[in-house]
């Protein structure tokens, strides 16, 4: 079976053809996973360890807090453990760090919120927090660590640290995110504390998490986020009436996620302080959640704007162009819209890319953002002794340096001949415009969630007619064409088009197939590549 081959090699494809493709991506990945078989909780390193010393904290009335953290994971992670408790009728407190006056998850900043407390429990942080875990041993605290970051080699000298990406963890799917490992969590306690409820509603939120850190949607994701996007329809949750308001929207996919709900949670941490999001996820009641997520939306919105600003000074702000890992750097840069800016360059030089701000501090701080394929974690932590911080993933890193150290991390960093190559365009094959109808959606939908592993197929058709082009979007960024060939005209979208399509016939045209609900009316349209 064909893979993903260039435009030069196009052929026709079947029906057929597109089916089996999809399944040998499943059957190449471990095949299959629903609910029924994930792996035990007990399977994590330290999770029964965890579990009991919380059990025993709560007989015993110590005074608990969570730790989370500033992102959509970080937020979803606080909301699960911090509901669960209340729902169990625990008292605890949650709290997350503010980007701009806490810095990144569990540090010495925090010190004067978590100093009252008996047991120290972090969701989405913490495998770095090694001044902090000292801490606790010193003032007999009890820290125990969730995380799904890639651990340093020296680990923090926690009571527990539950973190699937541990060499000496026995969890069999180490790409999961905070919200997953903050869940599994819960699923031990509950079964510590011989609870009987039901934590299936849980992954309504865990389904977000998953795909706003851009986690595989490969076996235990792909289970996850099929529950969880089942929950979340059929959630009556406030904030989740909210959203579908808001929206127009009676049913979430995963595109909505990535594309709406996920920027307008990460809004609150980047913009200012991510308890907003964290209290909108859990209001009360639909006004509570309205309110809240109005000032989501206004922050959002605000966030837009600043972004606009800086990528255009980017795009113009690379120090090392013929670099492999492309080094942005600027000065008075809002913190908040960095990692957003480097996916953006990413997407713009195809290249991994490191976006720097001058912090208040003089430090510089930033994210990096990979390409597919490419461990940007793995290529940076060998040269972590230069640097101030250091954190992440494969695909995302978090950054901090001294101003003097810049052109010698610039200098030390790996080049790769072959960095550069991407093929995220690339066609899988060519099919005519009669051959997109509703049997080759179904067929399509058979394999959601796409996204991160699990990418939407790209095709490609020939000799394309563009009938007609009309701008739309609030300030006719975006562009809706009339596509016509051999008789079959459909409706073709087209996002932020550097260069728009005009009103004539095209060799080729790529594009992914999606379903447009409008009114409770279904339209198939192209998505422009």
């Amino acid at each position: 079976m064909k893979g993903l081959i260039s435009l030069q090699k196009l052929s026709k494809l079947t029906l057929e053809e597109i089916e089996n493709y999809l399944k040998k991506r499943f059957e190449d990945s471990g095949g299959l996973l629903n609910l029924s078989n994930l792996p035990h909780p007990s399977t994590f390193k330290d999770m029964d360890k965890a579990c009991k010393r919380i059990v025993a904290a709560i007989n015993n009335k110590e005074k608990i807090i969570i730790v989370g953290d500033y992102d959509v994971d970080g937020v979803i992670s606080t909301t699960i453990l911090s509901d669960f408790f209340e729902f169990i009728d625990i008292n605890i407190k949650w709290f997350i760090p503010n980007r701009f006056e806490h810095g990144y998850g569990l540090s010495t900043k925090i010190l004067s919120y978590i100093q009252d407390f008996d047991l120290i429990i972090t969701v989405d942080n913490g495998i770095t927090a090694t001044d902090v875990a000292s801490w606790c041993l010193e003032n007999n605290k009890t820290l125990i660590i969730t995380d799904h970051h890639t651990p340093p080699q020296k680990l923090p000298n926690a009571y527990a640290i539950i973190n699937p990406k541990q060499d000496d963890c026995t969890f069999i799917y180490p790409d999961i995110c905070g919200a997953a490992v903050a869940w599994y969590l819960i699923a031990g306690l509950k079964e510590h504390l011989k609870l009987t409820i039901n934590l299936k509603s849980y992954l309504s939120l865990v389904a977000i998490a998953t795909i706003a850190d851009v986690m595989p949607l490969l076996h235990i994701n792909r289970a996850i986020v099929i529950a969880g996007l089942k929950e979340l329809n059929n959630s009556q949750k406030p904030f989740v009436s909210a959203l579908k308001n808001h929206l127009k929207s009676s049913k979430f996919k995963s595109e909505d996620i990535s594309f709406w709900i996920a920027p307008l949670l990460n809004s609150a941490g980047r913009m200012s302080d991510a308890s907003q999001a964290v209290r909108f996820l859990k209001s009360d009641d639909l006004s509570d959640a309205y309110e809240k997520l109005a000032y989501l939306v206004n922050t959002n919105e605000k966030r837009k704007i600043i972004e606009e600003e800086i990528l255009n000074q980017a795009k113009n702000g690379v120090l090392n162009p013929n670099s492999s890992i492309l080094i942005i750097r600027g000065d008075d840069w809002h913190e908040g819209v960095l990692g957003i800016v480097a996916s953006h360059m990413v997407r713009y030089f195809k290249k991994p890319t490191i976006v720097l701000g001058k912090s208040k501090e003089g430090l510089l701080k930033g994210s990096g953002r990979s390409i597919k394929g490419f461990d940007l974690f793995a290529s940076i932590d060998p040269y972590r002794d230069i640097l101030e911080k250091f954190g992440g993933h494969p695909m995302a890193i978090g950054i901090s340096l001294r101003e003097d150290k810049l052109e010698d991390f610039i200098d030390i960093l790996p080049n790769y001949c072959d960095i550069h190559t991407d093929n995220t365009d690339s066609a899988l094959g060519e099919i005519e415009l009669e051959l997109i109808d509703d049997k080759l959606f179904a067929l399509l939908d058979n394999f959601e969630p796409y996204g991160e592993a699990n990418p939407h197929l790209v095709f490609a058709s020939c000799n394309i007619n563009i009938k007609s082009t009309v701008s739309m979007g609030k300030n006719g960024e975006h562009r809706r064409y009339q596509i016509y060939q051999n008789g079959k005209t459909i409706e073709g979208i087209h996002f932020n088009p550097a260069d728009p399509l005009e009103e004539k016939t095209y060799d080729k045209v790529l594009y992914i197939i999606r379903k447009s609900i409008f009114k409770n009316v279904e339209l198939l349209q192209l998505l422009i590549k």
